[in-house]
C-alpha cells in the first residue's frame, strides 16, 4: 500500500488520466476538516472574554484556516491537472509548513504565554479586591 508513496512518480506527478486517488481525497478531507474547525473557532472565540486566550486561539484558527484554504486550493489544482503546482510534493510541503507553524504556536503556549497568563491571573485578582 505505501510502496508508492515517496517515488518520483507518485511526489512529482499529476493525476492525469488516472482520476482523483484516494490519498488526493484524505488531502482534500482534511483541507475541509481544518477549515471547519476554523470556522467553529471563530464562533467559539467570540465568547471568551480574557484577551490572551483569544490571542492565542485566533494563532490556532489562522492556522487551520490557511492550511484549509491551501489545500483545498492544492485539490482544485489537482482536480483541473495543473502541471506543477498539483503534484503531491506541493500538498505535502503545504502541510509540513503547518506543521513548523503549529510548533511555533506550541512554543508560545509553552513560554510566553503561561508567563502571561499568570500575571493576567495575578491582576484579576487583585483587581477584584481593590
Amino acid at each position: 500500500m505505501f510502496s508508492h508513496i515517496f517515488t518520483k512518480t507518485w511526489m512529482f506527478d499529476t493525476a492525469q488520466f488516472v482520476g482523483i486517488s484516494r490519498t488526493d481525497k484524505l488531502f482534500f478531507v482534511l483541507s475541509v476538516a481544518l477549515l471547519v474547525i476554523s470556522i467553529l473557532m471563530a464562533l467559539w472565540m467570540r465568547s471568551k472574554k480574557n484577551s490572551l486566550k483569544k490571542n492565542l486561539l485566533k494563532r490556532w484558527r489562522a492556522l487551520f484556516a490557511t492550511i484549509g484554504v491551501l489545500g483545498l486550493i492544492w485539490s482544485f489544482l489537482r482536480y483541473e491537472y495543473i502541471v506543477g503546482m498539483s503534484s503531491h510534493f506541493v500538498v505535502i510541503m503545504i502541510y509540513l509548513i503547518g506543521l513548523i507553524w503549529a510548533l511555533a504556536i506550541f512554543r508560545y503556549y509553552r513560554g510566553k504565554y503561561k508567563k502571561q497568563l499568570a500575571d493576567y491571573e495575578k491582576e484579576q485578582q487583585l483587581r477584584k479586591y481593590f
